[in-house]
Parts: structure tokens; C-alpha cells; sequence
């Protein structure tokens, strides 16, 4: 579990640089606080980091077209850009994949795995 959230909180500080490469530093500070999220213990909570995750994969391949579209234009190489930023786009998307599988479930409440101790 705790190398999930490790690996969500790479994704989180490579799309918060993104954010602050294209000058946007509001959404680079709120992307920060995001997996501060994971202290609450609710399965809404999984949901959303998941949705971030995968607007995350969004944002990243809608960049990618973006900066190939420019390199090519240019005439300069893009393929190794495309390559790297698909790569990052793929990663964000294994995050929020991976929030779903194995002891997330059980912590976070998930599919109808809760524990009723927790519930009163």
C-alpha cells in the first residue's frame, strides 16, 4: 500500500512541475495538497484521487500532442518528446489504476469490503 501511494505522489510532483513549466501556479499548488487526501480513510477519497489520475492522463497526452505538434513544425526531433511524455501520461494513468487493487480495498472501503468496526 504504501508504495501506491508513493508511486500517486511521484505523479503528483511530476504534474505539479508540469503545472509550473506552464506557468499556472495556483493549480501547481493545489495539485500539491492532493495526496494529502490519502489521511482520510473514505472510499470517496480513492474515487477522487482516481478521477485526478486519470484527468492527470488527460492533461498529459493533450500536452504531448501540443509539444509534438510545435517540435514538428519547427523541424526539430519529437519523437523522443513523444516518447517521454507518453510514458509519463501511461504512468499517471497506472496510478490511478493501481489506487483500486489489492489492500486499498480493505483500508479505504471499497466494493463493499468494509470493516464494520470502523462504521460505528
Amino acid at each position: 500500500m504504501r508504495s501506491r501511494i508513493i508511486a500517486y505522489s511521484v505523479m503528483i510532483l511530476l504534474l505539479s512541475a508540469h503545472f509550473s513549466r506552464a506557468g499556472s501556479p495556483v493549480l501547481m499548488v493545489l495539485v500539491l495538497g492532493i495526496p494529502f487526501l490519502f489521511f482520510i480513510k473514505k472510499s470517496w477519497v480513492i474515487q477522487m484521487l482516481q478521477v485526478v489520475a486519470y484527468a492527470g492522463t488527460i492533461i498529459w497526452l493533450f500536452s504531448t500532442y501540443e509539444h509534438v505538434i510545435q517540435r514538428v513544425t519547427s523541424g526539430d526531433d519529437w519523437l523522443r518528446l513523444m516518447i517521454i511524455m507518453f510514458t509519463v501520461a501511461v504512468y499517471t494513468a497506472w496510478t490511478g489504476y493501481f489506487l483500486t487493487v489489492g489492500t486499498f480495498k480493505e483500508n479505504y472501503g471499497i466494493g463493499g469490503a468494509v470493516d464494520e468496526s470502523k462504521s460505528e
